[in-house]
């Protein structure tokens, strides 16, 4: 056990700290705190985007997959038309389309869903592709329903947006 300890003094006032730092043992580490907070959390988060050329000869066809996964330790529970999974076609700030919804219920510790659609393929020539985006939509008072298996823990992964353009 490292102890240090500190003394400053502010005119007639002295403070004294003192400090320790303890090294674990091999039997026994501590968990990380993110660790702790993870299994003890629901979080559906949106984990990947990603961008398939169909039918490479010709590239007729562009396949937008996006993955959300609950990377919570707890099951995910829900009612119906209460949150859903959406992905967006966004051209520039104000001209946005949305393709495809997907509503769920459920969404267990580890498990994934994946919205997905096809549509017709970026040609090489087109200089500012449009971004796609999937984001994870709550109904508003989904926080307030009493119901504490379906509180998102963590809002900042709820959307993931890219360009199909390596």
């Amino acid at each position: 056990m490292l102890l240090k300890s500190l003394t400053i003094c502010l005119g007639l006032v002295a403070f004294n700290f003192s400090f320790s730092q303890s090294t674990p043992s091999a039997k026994f580490k501590p968990i990380s705190e993110p660790l702790r907070t993870y299994k003890n959390t629901i979080d559906p988060a949106v984990t990947n985007i990603s961008f398939t050329t169909l039918k490479k000869t010709t590239g007729d066809k562009l396949r937008i997959t996006g993955i959300v996964k609950n990377i919570g330790g707890k099951n995910f529970t829900s009612g119906e038309n209460q949150q859903f999974i959406q992905l967006w076609e966004i051209r520039s700030a104000v001209d946005r389309h949305k393709l495809k919804d997907l509503a769920f219920t459920r969404l267990n510790a580890g498990q994934e869903l994946k919205i997905s659609i096809e549509l017709p393929a970026i040609k090489p020539g087109k200089e500012f592709p449009p971004d796609y985006q999937i984001l994870i939509v709550y109904d508003p008072d989904i926080y307030i329903d009493a119901n504490k298996n379906n509180d998102d823990a963590v809002s900042s992964n709820n959307s993931l947006t890219k360009n199909p353009r390596p």
